[in-house]
């Protein structure tokens, strides 16, 4: 097997587990419309960075955690609605990504490359980066276990436990950026959106406590990124979408044994 073949591999596979983590706490938070905005608002780092020089990863990432920790803040001391402050910034953000675009008569912006990813076009320094932020993920999810269940099942109750979930909320946001900005690359905003809604609604039609979602979440992503991947290669299909109909092949089969359990 050639070696970028084995790279892309790994990138799918540690695309699918980092994403995965998250995906049971943005289902239970009830905010998956937040992970598909925030790929969206990346839009606009992406431009920031065409238009400025900076490195394409780490402009996006610094803008979208800017924007996801401002939507957390005015959602929690404005008493402005989550969905529609998210709908303003991802209006702002794309509409200012396509005046930067613009502007940059230089750089042809390939859309299709956003939207769909190409994993197969990966570097062995990104794989690195994706499994370093998985660890990040699985390191942050077990020392912040207890916050992270009160924050996703019952915010109020932790205020009465005098748990502080404050800080935690703020790096959960973060992270959630981290994840949407080096994915998108390898995924593109169709499979970074489907990763972060499908494992975590398996696991749930599966198991009903959060560190067993946890895991089958993770089983899940692993099983059809290697799927996916598999068909893609054989049937000369697009990884991304691919992958995705295997996520969906895996929510359909969970039903089946939901009513067996």
């Amino acid at each position: 097997m050639p070696a970028f073949l084995i790279v892309a591999i790994f990138g799918a596979v540690l695309s699918g587990i980092s994403l995965a983590i998250f995906a049971p706490y943005v289902t239970l938070r009830k905010i998956s419309y937040m992970g598909e905005a925030l790929s969206h608002i990346a839009f606009a780092g992406i431009a920031i960075a065409i238009v400025t020089g900076m490195n394409l990863n780490l402009s996006a990432m610094i803008f979208v955690s800017a924007v996801a920790l401002g939507i957390s803040w005015l959602a929690r001391h404005q008493k402005l609605q989550e969905a529609n402050t998210i709908t303003i910034f991802l209006s702002l953000s794309m509409a200012l990504g396509i005046i930067l675009i613009s502007l940059s008569k230089s750089y042809s912006f390939d859309l299709a490359s956003y939207l769909f990813g190409n994993v197969l076009l990966i570097h062995y320094s990104e794989v690195w980066a994706l499994a370093g932020l998985a660890l990040i993920n699985i390191i942050y999810v077990s020392f912040f276990y207890k916050e992270l269940f009160y924050l996703s099942y019952n915010p109020e109750m932790a205020k009465v436990f005098r748990i502080r979930t404050g800080t935690v909320d703020k790096i959960f946001y973060v992270l959630l950026a981290a994840n949407i900005v080096l994915n998108l690359k390898s995924a593109g905003i169709i499979l970074v959106t489907a990763q972060l809604i499908l494992p975590a609604v398996i696991a749930f039609n599966l198991v009903h406590r959060l560190h067993h979602a946890l895991i089958v979440s993770v089983i899940a992503a692993i099983i059809s990124a290697l799927a996916g991947f598999g068909l893609s290669y054989l049937l000369n299909l697009p990884t991304g979408a691919t992958i995705v109909m295997c996520q969906a092949l895996l929510y359909a089969l969970s039903f089946i044994f939901k009513r067996s359990l």
